[in-house]
């Protein structure tokens, strides 16, 4: 079968669309990607958008897929969208990576699409009554190709090593839940800079002072890919600290646990259906059980490399993009 995905040039929605390109791939499908480039709102901006959307049209009519995944797509104009539905007759499904925090956003583009995969699973319903009725949940997982273990020369241990890890978007909850960690052996993958959105959902940034406990913890640079799954292998313990609330989780808690990495994750409620929580991946609450269960865990090695092993494994047995995309293939009617 034909599967067309296209995908924004944002970072994570980027790699998502890989993942989910290289997963249909592996399922025996024919694949094809289009780079969607997003435009300002100058005169040359849209007419960048308009030429995508000229491209995208030729490039659906002549591949002649049996379905289209958008990735995101919330700069895509939903005119286009419906011209797509109308035009091709074939099903189009968005796979959205950021609710419930862009709420807002995503119920105003799922009634557009027959198949609106969320990655919360509170959001379902919100979904489904904003008038998409093939709405549902899905979250990630990891590509054992590049999240395994990996050997390091001593050089790359002490480069991306420490006792405690965390990679990601500085957000202000994450900041303040970091604060309380600045004591340990902490690095932070990231500039020195703290993210937020407004009112409006416009991503805006502020400088991390100087005189922050976290300043000389930031590593001044933010990692993907290979590095940072070589921060996963060099690091004791690896933190995912969500950056919006929900019941679901992120790409980074598969990434941690698919590179072989100890996984102290933020607890959230579907975290209880993937894995057994204490057995396969470790969760806390607040701060201070942060805290104790950092300390806990620097001490008793075994148990901690035990856990990342039996974690290692049941990404692998059941939470791979290939099982991901097996998964959203089951619920669209061709």
């Amino acid at each position: 079968m034909k599967i067309l995905i296209v995908r924004p040039f944002t970072r994570t929605a980027f790699e998502l669309g890989g993942y989910c390109a290289k997963a249909f791939v592996q399922l025996g499908h024919e694949v094809m990607t289009f780079n969607f480039r997003y435009g300002h709102q100058s005169f040359l901006g849209k007419i960048r958008v308009l030429s995508n959307q000229m491209r995208l049209m030729k490039v659906i009519g002549g591949f002649k897929p049996k379905c289209v995944l958008v990735i995101k797509g919330d700069k895509i104009p939903l005119e286009m969208i419906i011209d797509i539905r109308k035009k091709f007759k074939i099903p189009l499904a968005n796979y959205w990576i950021d609710d419930p925090l862009w709420i807002k956003i995503s119920s105003q583009l799922s009634p557009f699409y027959d198949y609106f995969f969320t990655n919360d699973p509170r959001c379902v319903e919100v979904h489904q009554k904003a008038g998409c009725p093939n709405a549902n949940f899905l979250t990630f997982g990891c590509d054992p190709d590049l999240h395994r273990t990996v050997d390091l020369s001593e050089d790359e241990k002490k480069k991306f090593g420490s006792e405690v890890c965390f990679t990601g978007t500085m957000v202000s909850q994450r900041e303040k839940t970091l604060e309380a960690l600045a004591d340990f052996d902490l690095k932070i993958w990231w500039p020195y800079a703290i993210q937020y959105t407004d009112e409006d959902l416009k991503i805006k940034k502020r400088k991390i002072d100087s005189s922050s406990p976290l300043f000389s913890r930031f590593t001044g640079r933010d990692v993907w890919g290979e590095e940072m799954v070589k921060v996963f292998n060099a690091s004791e313990i690896c933190l995912n600290i969500h950056s919006q609330g929900g019941d679901g989780t992120n790409m980074r808690t598969f990434e941690v646990v698919g590179s072989g990495g100890f996984l102290l994750c933020e607890f959230r409620k579907v975290l209880s259906d993937l894995f057994k929580i204490g057995e396969e991946i470790v969760c806390f609450r607040d701060a201070s059980e942060l805290k104790e269960l950092i300390k806990y865990y620097l001490v008793h090695s075994e148990e901690r490399k035990a856990i990342a092993h039996k974690g290692q494994e049941r990404a692998y047995k059941e939470h791979t993009y290939k099982h991901r995309m097996e998964e959203m293939l089951s619920l669209i009617h061709f």
